[in-house]
C-alpha cells in the first residue's frame, strides 16, 4: 500500500465517522427538543452504525497490511476519530434508555 492509497483510506475513515457523529448529534439535538420517535430513534442509530462499520472495513485494510506501511499520522488520527466516535454511540444508546418514554 503507497502512501496516497493510504491517505485515501484514512480521508474515508474520517469521512464516514464524521457522518456518523453528525447523526449522533441530530440523535441529541431531537432528544433536547422531544421531537425524536421509536422509530427515528432506530433509523439514526443504525444509520451511525452503519457508518462506523465501513469506517472499520478501511481500517481493516490498513491493519491486514500493518507489516508493510509506514507510521502516518492522518490514519492515527482518523483511528483516533473512529474510536471517538464509536464511544458517542455507546454513550448514547445507553443515554437514550434513561430518558422517560
Amino acid at each position: 500500500m503507497n502512501e496516497a492509497e493510504l491517505n485515501q483510506i484514512s480521508m474515508t475513515m474520517i469521512a464516514k465517522a464524521g457522518h456518523a457523529k453528525n447523526i449522533i448529534n441530530e440523535i441529541l439535538i431531537d432528544l433536547e427538543n422531544h421531537r425524536l420517535t421509536e422509530a427515528k430513534l432506530s433509523e439514526k442509530l443504525a444509520e451511525a452504525h452503519q457508518e462506523l462499520t465501513m469506517a472499520h472495513k478501511e481500517q481493516n485494510k490498513v491493519i491486514a497490511l500493518s507489516d508493510r506501511i509506514t507510521y502516518s499520522l492522518l490514519f492515527t488520527h482518523a483511528q483516533d476519530t473512529l474510536m471517538n466516535t464509536e464511544e458517542l454511540l455507546f454513550i448514547t444508546k445507553h443515554l437514550v434508555k434513561l430518558i422517560p418514554k
